[in-house]
Parts: structure tokens; C-alpha cells; sequence
């Protein structure tokens, strides 16, 4: 079970598309297993939300969950996760999302293969 979990960019996407589409697919399934587990977003997450859904919506998902800002340790553990993997370099928000989760001792939930790639990283996939 994790305590808490950072779900990254194409898991809200997915869960969306869910929603608009009104079915039940692999997101929304993921987050009904996990009924009372703390979910926290982070606000590069938060900043492609509302590139894709706009500001109200952006918004409101900062206000239903904790949110999670950048820190200095967090571009330190970037430069870290990028410079291990080289050649399998993540997306650069994928990196700050992996070392803001790491930092906050959270799982991040994606369906990203790429992710397992950061040693010490948590990864739940949906």
C-alpha cells in the first residue's frame, strides 16, 4: 500500500479523457484502489493541466490536493536523475516530477516505463 502518491502528467490526462468519455479505464480504476491514500500534486503537473484544460481546471485541482512547489533540492536531484540516465534522459518535467516524489517520499503512479529507469524512485503503474 503507499502512503502517498504523486500522479504525473499523462495519468490526469488519461483520467480526464476517462471522465469526458464516461468510461471506466485503467486511471480511474487505479485511483478506486485507492480510496484513502494521499494524493499530491505537484505544480509543474499543475502548469501542463492548464495547457491542456485551462485555468478553472488547473485550479481546482491545486485546491483538491496538496500541492507540492519546486525547491532547490529538487533542481539538485533533476540534475542528478538526468545526468545518471544520459542517453535515457527523461522529459525535463518528468525529472522534476520524479525528484519532487522522491523528495516527498511519494510513489508516483504512470504508465511511463521511462520512470523506472531512477534508481531509488518509487513507481505504482496504473
Amino acid at each position: 500500500m503507499h502512503d502517498k502518491l504523486l500522479f504525473d502528467n499523462t495519468f490526469y490526462s488519461d483520467f480526464e479523457t476517462e471522465i469526458a468519455t464516461g468510461r471506466i479505464g485503467p486511471a480511474r480504476r487505479f485511483l478506486q484502489s485507492m480510496p484513502k491514500t494521499r494524493v499530491i500534486v505537484s505544480v509543474v503537473t499543475i502548469a501542463e493541466y492548464y495547457e491542456r484544460f485551462g485555468r478553472v481546471a488547473a485550479a481546482k485541482l491545486a485546491v483538491n490536493h496538496a500541492t507540492i512547489g519546486l525547491h532547490l533540492a529538487d533542481a539538485l536531484k533533476c540534475g542528478e536523475i538526468q545526468t545518471r540516465l544520459a542517453a535515457k534522459r527523461l522529459g525535463e518535467n518528468d525529472a522534476w516530477l520524479a525528484a519532487q516524489a522522491m523528495r516527498a517520499g511519494a510513489t508516483i503512479v504512470t504508465r511511463d516505463k521511462r520512470f523506472k529507469d531512477v534508481r531509488g524512485l518509487s513507481v505504482a503503474t496504473y
